[in-house]
């Protein structure tokens, strides 16, 4: 990474070889672990059966709703593609697009291999919700939709945070920080709708915070967008051949 973008960049955009990487892993591994002995669950419990008793309230309810929408792979993924098709933010929605898919397919094997089953509470809103409205699942594919270790949304919103918040800070550092609000925002309304534990969400934060920071080193964020280098090379041999 040059210098100057090292000085413009984010304390959460470090190098894959390094101290803090490493500690990132060695984190995610220690906590999955500690999660699957069900060490966790005298602390977890508790504070879903909080969320379940404050059910009801029509517009608390509506909140949490709206904003866990927020988190679903549709939207985000559409989100996504707008950042993507503008040219200036063309490189980190490409980061981004890739960061959805990875997490997504990630967190699927990831969940049965843990195999933590999702809280039992169920989630009876207090306000009428469209016919065909339904609050999505963690993970579409059937295999993993029964458990809830590591968080998907949680992890998919966590990596907005990291690419978007990388863009953002450029120009304001107080703006890039504050879209961290946003993963921490949709954690709470998971835990609340009753898809995940508050464990579920350090899981999907530690994972999409390692897996952004591979595809954004990868990838190189801190370099603007560049064309093919081939049609530098195609629209000179044109110009020859018509000359």
């Amino acid at each position: 990474m040059a210098a100057s973008a090292e000085s413009k960049s984010p304390p959460w955009l470090f190098r894959i070889r390094s101290a803090r990487f490493a500690a990132f892993v060695a984190a995610f591994i220690a906590f999955s672990v500690l999660v699957a002995s069900g060490a966790t669950k005298a602390i977890d419990d508790p504070v879903n059966r909080y969320a379940h008793s404050l059910q009801g309230n029509a517009s608390l309810d509506s909140a949490m709703i709206a904003i866990t929408t927020l988190g679903d792979v549709g939207t985000l993924f559409a989100f996504a593609i707008v950042v993507t098709i503008i040219r200036r933010t063309r490189k980190a929605g490409m980061i981004f697009l890739i960061a959805i898919v990875v997490l997504a397919i990630t967190v699927m094997y990831l969940k049965p291999f843990i195999g933590r089953p999702i809280p039992p509470y169920e989630f009876a809103p207090g306000v009428q919700l469209p016919e065909n409205f339904g609050i999505e699942s963690d993970s579409l594919a059937p295999f993993a939709a029964g458990f809830s270790y590591p968080s998907g949304h949680a992890s998919r919103a966590t990596a907005l945070a990291f690419i978007i918040g990388y863009l953002i800070y450029r120009k304001s550092r107080v703006a890039g920080y504050a879209v961290w609000a946003f993963p921490v925002m949709v954690g709470i309304t998971r835990v609340y709708v009753q898809q995940h534990y508050p464990t579920d969400l350090i899981g999907g934060f530690l994972i999409g915070v390692i897996i952004s920071t591979v595809l954004g080193n990868a990838m190189k964020i801190w370099q603007p967008f560049q064309l093919s280098k081939f049609k530098g090379k195609e629209d000179s041999s044109t110009r020859q051949q018509q000359t």
